[in-house]
């Protein structure tokens, strides 16, 4: 599985309907965690097109990730209809109809995959102006007139919630880590390595710092997890492959050791605080008793899953409908285990809970399906040889960061997170739908 260290310019297309499908495309990519409205024309876009030209719907048929996606989609349209005209009472009657659409907007992927076309250059151009998107956002959000020093030690919760902030820098972090000879491969100059090496290392410093800034431990253990099973990839594939110079190894990592350095020293004690608080209810939850936790972020996660196992137990099948969650938590009454301050909680802070509470066991295991099919056909194009390293890498990361993650929030519904889904996904299954409907003479660009 050879890198393909370069970024080159995709192919230009040859057709007006190629032009405007690839417009979509990066109008998408780079505007999904920037702006709402353009990243909907773009994806809109990219997806009218695609039905457009899309010919080879047999073939697509007969793959197992479009067939369990298919599956799950109709599972939640059907599901939701049903449950829509069963509800007792309008707010969650509304709260399925709202939801039941997002869920669908997941299986948007397919379109962006045929988009992508299975092209590693156009696969770490999208995923770059994503990230590009993401980083210029935030510098959008915060208020440089009373930036100061104090800045470094606050939790930052201006663009996106803490969490989801945390995420989007940990796997923006991981990606330029995994993709780095992508950005700083041997350049014919050695002033432009060193220039290619030094926005790199920028990039990643401020990712990282914007990690810290969450202070999300979900986040930082989902990250972690990354960077140890990236690490092991990249030792593996040491072993296997002839080894870099060291005078072209050391400096870069020099390099990133440094900036970890800075940032993690002057963070420290916020990094201290964050680990230790509330460490009783912790040690109390690993203890096994978990009747009368504290009511503190620990203490509500394990009561919002105490609540699911209940509710899961009357309707272990179907479950209770999408986006209901919160309708139920407030009808329970219990405000104190399920009450966070003056609010009743938004959801069960968990994905999987989620997905079990709204679509019960069937829904859980065709998404389980669905995703066990996207990572094996994935794997099977790694191991084919069709993707570079570093993506594949790369995919796998994501994966690790994404399942510890969604042990402790859900967002599923969320544009965010729904742009996150189709862009990574979308370039993952694009180079098996390349494989599986791309005729001679492609003119996708």
């Amino acid at each position: 599985m050879p890198d393909t260290p370069r970024i080159k310019p995709s192919i230009a297309p040859t057709d007006g309907w190629s032009r405007a499908g690839l417009v979509g495309l990066y109008v998408f990519a780079f505007f999904g965690l920037l702006g709402i409205t353009p990243a909907t024309v773009g994806l809109v876009l990219l997806s009218l097109v695609f039905l457009i030209r899309f010919d080879a719907w047999r073939r697509l048929a007969r793959d197992p990730v479009a067939l369990l996606a298919l599956a799950f989609g109709l599972y939640v349209a059907v599901h939701s209809a049903i449950t829509y005209f069963s509800e007792p009472t309008p707010a969650l009657s509304q709260a399925v109809i709202d939801n039941a659409t997002d869920w669908v907007k997941l299986l948007l992927f397919i379109p962006l995959a045929y988009w992508a076309a299975g092209r590693p250059d156009r696969v770490r151009l999208i995923l770059m102006l994503g990230l590009a998107g993401f980083t210029l956002a935030t510098f959008r959000k915060i208020d440089w007139a009373t930036f100061d020093a104090t800045f470094f030690s606050t939790r930052f919760d201006a663009y996106l919630p803490s969490i989801s902030f945390g995420m989007f820098a940990g796997l923006g972090a991981l990606g330029l880590l995994a993709t780095r000879h992508a950005f700083w491969a041997v350049r014919n100059r050695p002033w432009r390595r060193w220039l290619a090496v030094t926005l790199w290392a920028m990039w990643l410093m401020i990712l990282l710092e914007g990690l810290l800034l969450s202070q999300s431990r979900g986040s930082w253990l989902a990250f972690l997890g990354g960077l140890v099973v990236l690490i092991l990839l990249e030792w593996r594939a040491r072993r296997t492959t002839p080894a870099t110079p060291t005078r072209r190894r050391w400096p870069p990592i020099l390099l990133v050791a440094a900036a970890l350095g800075v940032i993690l020293s002057s963070q420290y004690q916020t990094i201290e605080m964050r680990l230790t608080d509330q460490t009783d209810t912790l040690q109390q939850v690993i203890s096994g008793d978990v009747t009368e936790v504290t009511s503190d972020p620990v203490g509500l996660r394990v009561n919002a899953l105490l609540f699911t196992v209940e509710k899961w137990r009357e309707r272990p099948w179907f479950g209770w409908g999408a986006g209901t969650s919160r309708e139920w938590i407030a009808a329970s009454g219990r405000a104190d285990t399920l009450m966070d301050n003056v609010d009743w909680l938004p959801h069960l802070h968990n994905a999987y809970a989620e997905t079990l509470f709204q679509f019960g066991s069937v829904g859980l295991l065709l998404a389980v399906a669905l995703v066990w099919a996207l990572v094996r056909s994935t794997g099977n194009e790694c191991r084919a040889g069709r993707l570079p390293a570093d993506l594949c890498r790369l995919f796998l990361v994501t994966l690790v960061f994404v399942l510890i993650w969604n042990l402790f929030n859900y967002r599923v519904v969320r544009s965010d997170w729904m742009v996150f889904w189709i862009l990574l996904v979308g370039a993952a299954y694009s180079f098996r739908l390349a494989k599986l409907t791309e005729p001679p003479g492609d003119d996708r660009g």
